[in-house]
């Protein structure tokens, strides 16, 4: 038997028939792509969480020694110094541990650079870092 289709619907399907062809590529397109992201994605960002641990770490352990050796040394450093070295010491400290949406990494760790510099300055030792991803082109 004859299914009651109207005419018009026939020719809309007909007539709209890519524009149907085009959502339903787009959405196999997106849900393949969020499959194939997601694990790369993921693993970019453990290998720079682990960058910038190394970074942190090797700050914490300069600044630590310098804290150390202040207090068992014959040479004193000036009490600026000694509250930059605990300035720095502290942010690294309330670095978020966690992924957090409330928490702007990318400038806390700018903050910890911009203030372990200023303390080398008044250490008079070189601020580079052994451990930094160096790009040229």
């Amino acid at each position: 038997m004859a299914e009651n289709i109207d005419f018009n619907d026939i020719l809309e399907n007909i007539f709209l028939s890519e524009n149907t062809q085009c959502k339903e590529s787009y959405n196999e397109g997106y849900r393949t792509g969020c499959d194939a992201g997601n694990p790369e994605g993921f693993h970019l960002g453990y290998h720079r969480g682990a960058e910038i641990g190394r970074e942190l770490g090797y700050y914490f352990g300069i600044v630590n020694n310098y804290l150390e050796d202040d207090d068992k040394s014959d040479v004193k450093h000036s009490e600026k110094t000694i509250k930059q070295l605990k300035r720095v010491k502290e942010l690294i400290d309330t670095f978020p541990r966690t992924n957090s949406e409330q928490h702007d990494i990318l400038a806390s760790l700018e903050i910890i650079r911009a203030q372990y510099k200023k303390a080398c300055a008044m250490l008079k030792i070189s601020s580079n870092n052994p451990y930094a991803v160096n790009f040229s082109f």
